[in-house]
């Protein structure tokens, strides 16, 4: 959320996805009356409006020679030099004029906006504030707090300013612009869409609400209207920075082909090439451009050189990026009984990544650690509440890039574990930096991330194939147990029944409970083959996050065979204790290639309920496999596609032998939770990063 310098008597649209304003005006009474004042002012402004950014300086310094106590025209030089990036002179300047006149609202709007472009939020807060303590009705300053509240991850009390903002003037499209960006942020992505559309339909060359467009429409898998909309805002501003960086590496989400993915990621690798043959430059990449390379890693595909092109792609655009905590800079440490180990997350409460963290983040030994958890404003649930419980300390990070990297860097950790590294745009950037002398990162996000500064990624024997350390940039550890303390779920709700769903008593109901992004167009032949084998069958897939994507799922599958199309039926979202009782109410729960499930996979088998695996060539379509070799249990793991529907269809068919396959999972599953053995594992294998550290080495194999 980028503050903007000044266009006169205008609101303008700056930074990549979202804006703020500054304001001031010419004046006609400046101090001395004078009209050389008046001449120079005057042409500073013109030179200001057409951004030639040294002669405006000039003129306004020509200016203040005859007429030095002019307010305005030291309020006007402050927004010049803020504009140039001069941004201790233009505090400067802007803090003299405010001493000139503290009544003088406007300038207190500009220096806020100098001190929050410093990434001083909370002086700029207090600013903005007195700006609108002398001007209530200053529909640019709401606006601009707004923004600063936004940056703060204060989201609700952004959208009152906003709010505040558009009902004063209403045909301000920063305010509307912003209010989307905030409703995108909070995950209102159908409010998020018709708030960008007023502001593109009030400015339609708003460059920001343009981009932030483009990011709605891209999130529901509308792709090609997302493209178009990037170009636009590009062809508003050839600058735009951020617009091009998202649309090199927009992914889609639902996509059709194997050979259309291939075509997209030759085509990411060639454009992030150019762009740094043009010299793009970015200040600060996860305000910017705010997107990681998530779906990529749901494309079945070997993503190390993808991955590490990006990472080299930004280092390039931002070397700030590859920043060194100073406690890092020595090649060695001290021996140490206790160690700091900090864990960051974004994800760190009811959620995929708190559920597998929760218990490693209580059971590491105190005697050997001090768990230091580091994450933004979070879900006050109760999982967020026991880890932050569990830990010795809770750091808040803001959700800005580089004071986040500065709060981290000032626990002084001797190693940073991050759970999860490409779900959120703040923990992919912190990455970069080091911020710990040993740095890993684990199967949050199953999927290396290609950045140098990641030493280690922490896997297991019993989810890697042959080889696998070619799919990672990072050292890979393989522990022997997975790498867990998952808290065994007990749900004693009845199973949903087929009537409540309107499917019928002596249909098999095959459930694939997974993402709808993780069922690539391989899997397919692998449903259609299922329906067409067993007629009676019905296919249940889990909603979308938008709507628009259960559309691209559904047509893909009737495109292709459209003779078992209306046999797939989309079920709504549901969580707790619903879910299990969706799990239950299926015959056969379906595991899919490529990417397949990881926590619901552990929510199922502590029910005693079996799933169909066929494992894929990476960690992430092996998880349920995992699952299994640690239970000792691999009855329902395919190695072809006929074996798939082999297991299917007999587990589905055979009523006798799914209720045994129940009970001997419901026995071997217990072997997947509370497994201290793995606490001590990872602990271990920590306290061996740190010694080879201490030499200036890296472990080269672990658990081999």
């Amino acid at each position: 959320m980028k503050p903007s310098p000044l266009v006169l008597n205008a609101s303008r649209a700056e930074g990549a996805a979202f804006s703020a304003d500054t304001e001031s005006r010419s004046q006609p009474g400046i101090a001395s009356n004078s009209k050389a004042a008046s001449h120079h002012f005057d042409r500073g402004n013109a030179m200001l409006a057409r951004g030639k950014l040294n002669e405006a300086e000039r003129c306004y310094r020509r200016a203040l020679v005859v007429a030095p106590q002019a307010v305005e025209i030291w309020s006007n030089l402050g927004c010049a030099l803020w504009r140039s990036g001069k941004l201790a002179d233009a505090e400067s300047c802007l803090t003299h004029a405010v001493s000139l006149r503290p009544t003088f609202a406007e300038a207190q709007n500009n220096l806020a906006g100098v001190l929050e472009a410093q990434g001083r939020l909370e002086e700029a807060l207090t600013r903005y504030r007195s700006a609108l303590v002398l001007k209530p009705d200053y529909a640019h300053a709401h606006c601009n707090l707004g923004g600063v509240l936004h940056r703060l991850g204060r989201f609700n009390e952004a959208m009152v300013e906003f709010a505040r903002a558009v009902k004063l003037q209403p045909s301000l499209a920063d305010a509307w612009s912003n209010l989307g960006s905030t409703m995108l942020a909070i995950g209102n992505i159908a409010d998020a869409e018709n708030y960008l559309r007023c502001a593109v339909e009030i400015s339609p060359g708003h460059r920001a609400a343009l981009t932030s467009l483009a990011d709605v429409l891209r999130m529901q898998g509308k792709f090609d209207e997302a493209i178009a909309t990037y170009r636009k805002a590009i062809a508003i501003d050839k600058n735009n920075s951020a617009a091009k960086v998202k649309l090199a590496l927009a992914q889609e989400v639902i996509f059709d082909t194997r050979e259309k993915a291939l075509c997209r990621r030759a085509e990411v690798i060639d454009t992030l090439a150019e762009l740094s043959r043009e010299g793009l430059q970015l200040t600060d990449p996860a305000r910017e451009v705010g997107m990681t390379n998530f779906y990529f890693a749901y494309q079945g595909m070997d993503d190390v050189d993808l991955q590490t092109k990006i990472a080299q792609f930004y280092l390039r655009a931002c070397p700030k990026l590859g920043w060194t905590a100073p406690h890092c800079t020595s090649s060695s440490g001290a021996q140490k009984d206790r160690l700091r180990l900090g864990i960051v997350s974004t994800c760190l409460f009811d959620h995929t990544i708190g559920k597998f963290y929760q218990g490693l983040i209580q059971k590491i030994s105190r005697d050997r650690f001090e768990v230091v958890v580091l994450r933004p404003p979070h879900n006050d649930d109760k999982v967020a509440e026991a880890i932050g419980r569990d830990a010795d300390s809770a750091v808040e990070l803001p959700h800005d890039l580089y004071p986040a990297r500065e709060r981290i860097a000032s626990q002084q950790l001797d190693i940073l574990f991050y759970p999860d590294i490409g779900m959120a745009p703040l923990t992919y950037f912190l990455a970069f930096a080091r911020l710990a002398p040993v740095q890993c990162v684990s199967w949050g996000h199953p999927v290396t991330t290609g950045i140098p500064a990641m030493d280690y990624f922490i896997s297991a024997k019993g989810l890697e194939a042959a080889e696998a350390q070619e799919h990672y940039s990072e050292r890979l550890v393989m522990l022997k147990r997975l790498p867990t303390f998952y808290s065994r779920p007990r749900h004693s709700a009845a199973a949903f029944t087929r009537v409540e769903f309107g499917f019928d008593d002596d249909a098999t109901l095959y459930l694939c409970p997974q993402s709808l992004f993780k069922l690539h167009p391989d899997f397919d032949l692998v449903i259609a083959t299922l329906l067409r084998r067993d007629p009676s069958s019905r296919l249940l897939l889990i909603s979308g996050l938008h709507r628009h994507w259960d559309r691209l799922l559904g047509a893909r599958i009737a495109k292709r065979f459209p003779d078992v199309a209306e046999r797939v039926a989309f079920v709504p979202r549901i969580r707790g204790a619903e879910f299990f009782r969706l799990l239950s109410m299926a015959d056969v729960i379906l595991d899919p290639p490529y990417f397949g499930g990881g926590n619901t996979s552990y929510e199922a088998f502590a029910m005693g309920l079996p799933i169909v695996t066929w494992p894929g060539p990476f960690m992430r379509g092996r998880v349920t496999d995992g699952c299994y070799r640690q239970m000792g249990y691999t009855g329902l793991v395919a190695d072809s596609l006929e074996s798939y529907v082999e297991l299917a269809l007999r587990l589905g068919n055979d009523r006798a032998w799914r209720t045994r396959v129940r009970g001997e999972i419901g026995e071997c599953a217990a072997v997947l939770y509370e497994d201290a053995s793995a606490v001590t594992e990872l602990e271990d294998f920590l306290r061996a990063a740190w010694e080879a550290h201490r030499r200036g080495e890296r472990i080269a194999e672990w658990g081999t």
